[in-house]
C-alpha cells in the first residue's frame, strides 16, 4: 500500500558496535518531518563468456538519506552532528566535530491510515547547507536537510528493519515501543 505522509523522526547514538552486539542510547527526536529520502546503492557486474553472460554478481552499497524537518535544534545538532555547546550556550562550529553513528528512526502513514514504521540501524549524517532569505511580500520557509550515509552494524551485518502496523499477527508492543529504543530483532523472530 502507498505511503501519504512522515512523521515522528528519531535519531539514537550507538555506544557500541562490535562482535558482542550493539547497543544504542536513548532515542531522541530530531525535528518535525518534512521528507526522508533513502537510496539504496548495488553494485553489479557481469562475466561474459561464450560470447554471452555466464554469471552476474552483485554488491550492496551504503544506503543515503536525504533528511529535512522544520528546525534541528542546537542540542539536536550537539547529538547527531558532534557539534558542542559552550559554556555560554552557544552552538559552536568546529574543524574537530566529529559526528557519532546513529540509528535513524521515522514512521509513514498508509494510504488506509495505518503507519509503516522504519528503522535504519548505523549511518552519520554531516551537517546541513544554511540558507537565510531576506522576507518577501510571501514567506519562503528555509529548512534544514542533512544528509546520512547508513551501512551494515559490525554486530550482525544489519542495515534496517521496517513493520507495518496492519500487518497480520504482529506483537503490538513492537509499534508501542518503536521510538522508545531501536527495534532488535528477537531470537526467535
Amino acid at each position: 500500500m502507498p505511503t501519504i505522509g512522515l512523521r515522528d523522526i528519531y535519531v539514537a547514538k550507538i555506544l557500541t558496535d562490535d562482535e558482542g552486539g550493539t547497543t544504542y542510547d536513548t532515542p531522541k527526536r530530531v525535528g518535525k518531518a518534512i521528507t526522508a529520502n533513502m537510496q539504496n546503492q548495488f553494485n553489479t557486474a557481469d562475466l561474459r563468456a561464450d560470447d554471452g553472460v555466464a554469471e552476474t554478481a552483485e554488491s550492496r552499497g551504503v544506503t543515503t538519506v536525504a533528511l529535512n524537518t522544520d528546525d534541528l535544534s542546537p542540542e539536536v545538532q550537539s547529538y547527531m552532528l558532534g557539534k558542542k555547546i559552550n559554556n555560554d550556550g552557544v552552538l559552536i562550529d568546529s574543524e574537530d566535530d566529529r559526528p557519532p553513528y546513529v540509528a535513524l528512526m521515522f514512521r509513514s502513514e498508509k494510504a488506509n491510515g495505518a503507519y509503516r514504521h522504519v528503522v535504519l540501524y548505523k549511518g552519520k549524517f554531516t551537517p546541513p547547507d544554511q540558507n537565510y532569505e531576506t522576507k518577501q511580500e510571501t514567506p519562503a520557509f528555509q529548512t534544514p536537510t542533512v544528509n546520512g550515509r547508513f551501512l551494515r552494524r559490525q554486530s550482525d551485518n544489519k542495515i534496517g528493519a521496517q513493520v507495518d502496523e496492519d500487518q497480520e499477527g504482529l506483537d503490538t508492543s513492537i509499534i508501542d515501543n518503536w521510538f522508545n529504543d531501536v527495534y532488535e530483532e528477537t531470537p526467535e523472530g
